[in-house]
């Protein structure tokens, strides 16, 4: 009998979700009927990706658009309320609740559907702890800490937990669960986009960085690196591609102007598919500077070395189980200047590509992941 697997992706509008449509594709094509419950952006979102067709979509009425931190806070409760209202109805119909991610937007509801019907399996995937003491507003990260607390409690009610590093795995047993409910996937890239991506002329990228606009990611600290490099190469040109809150942004681009930084500022704001793939090949470096002990993996570094950019990212604990041949250049964190004297010396000595780094898109693919999940649907 065809299992039916329900993906839970109400707040998952403005994330990135061409790893989940692959996924999707790939459990497809192992026979396993796919509904995703969201709302109708992000069904518009799925369609333009054009990565799967035959799914399901179950409609999450009345959603509001989110603009901000502090409103999404509100949003994804109110969002969560209005599915829960609909539990009912859905715990009838499937086999497998899915949670691309075990943040507490999307852990509320299925743990509710899963307290409905004890049939259903839960899977979800937990890729990052949220620490008290990260930068940015105090009491979003004070909230954002409260409720990774909250979802917490809520996970051990799932049934199959896939953490992507060691490390994480370690941080869940240590906070009381179930070793044997957990198990290592690790991540991956788009292989397919990465092979066939070509540099473009037109795109006058030095630096780049790919990511949410956020504290969290060290997007002032590639202000400092950019300030300092900027005596020495005037023009150079560092570009982000990827969006932020509104308030977010404002606060960064007023940072740029008071540091006269503007010239040498590009914004993509959010791009995928192949084009996103051919920018960052065409970049000349790659900078990925946060100092989160939430950042457990760093997708968009590894696509980046993958396409063979010189990458540069401060010392944090998982990129050491990945990067063991000096596929990145590692800094202390919060080194900026330290990280400056890097780039400068890459640029003055014409350096060729990133040859090692290259050699890590065999080790890492989506379909390999899906395949791994799949055999606990």
């Amino acid at each position: 009998m065809q299992k039916k697997i329900l993906i839970n992706a109400i707040t998952l509008e403005r994330g990135n979700i061409v790893p989940l449509l692959l996924k999707i594709k790939k459990w497809q094509s192992l026979g396993f009927y796919v509904a995703i419950f969201c709302n109708e952006f992000l069904k518009d979102r799925i369609d333009k990706e054009a990565l799967i067709t035959d799914y399901e979509y179950i409609e999450l009425k009345n959603t509001k658009q989110i603009t901000n931190k502090f409103q999404f806070i509100f949003e994804a409760i109110r969002r969560n309320l209005l599915a829960i209202m609909q539990k009912k109805e859905i715990a009838k119909q499937f086999d497998v609740v899915y949670s691309i991610s075990s943040v507490m937007d999307l852990v509320l509801f299925a743990y509710f559907l899963k307290r409905k019907s004890g049939r259903i399996k839960w899977i979800t995937i937990f890729d990052n702890i949220v620490p008290l003491n990260d930068p940015g507003n105090k009491i979003l990260r004070f909230l954002a800490w409260l409720f990774f607390r909250f979802s917490l409690f809520f996970l051990k009610k799932a049934d199959k937990i896939f953490a992507i590093s060691i490390e994480l795995k370690e941080y869940l047993v240590k906070n009381g669960f179930d070793h044997d409910k957990i198990e290592v996937t690790g991540n991956a890239v788009e292989e397919k986009l990465i092979r066939n991506a070509k540099k473009n002329d037109k795109y006058i990228i030095d630096a780049l960085f790919v990511g949410r606009i956020n504290e969290t990611k060290g997007i002032y600290d590639m202000l400092k690196v950019l300030e300092i490099i900027k005596k020495e190469f005037p023009n150079f040109q560092l570009a982000f591609m990827g969006e932020g809150d509104e308030m977010t942004e404002k606060k960064f681009r007023k940072k740029i102007n008071e540091m006269q930084l503007n010239k040498n500022v590009q914004f993509f704001g959010y791009i995928s598919g192949q084009e996103k793939f051919n920018i960052m090949k065409s970049a000349g470096s790659f900078w990925f500077l946060s100092t989160s002990q939430s950042e457990s993996f760093g997708i968009a570094l590894l696509e980046a070395v993958c396409l063979g950019v010189n990458a540069f990212a401060y010392d944090l604990k998982p990129y050491r189980a990945i990067y063991r041949n000096n596929e990145v250049e590692i800094f202390p964190k919060g080194d900026y200047a330290l990280v400056a004297m890097g780039v400068i010396r890459l640029f003055k000595s014409n350096k060729s590509d990133n040859i090692k780094g290259t050699a890590l898109l065999n080790k890492y693919n989506w379909e390999s992941i899906a395949e791994k999940e799949a055999c606990s649907f």
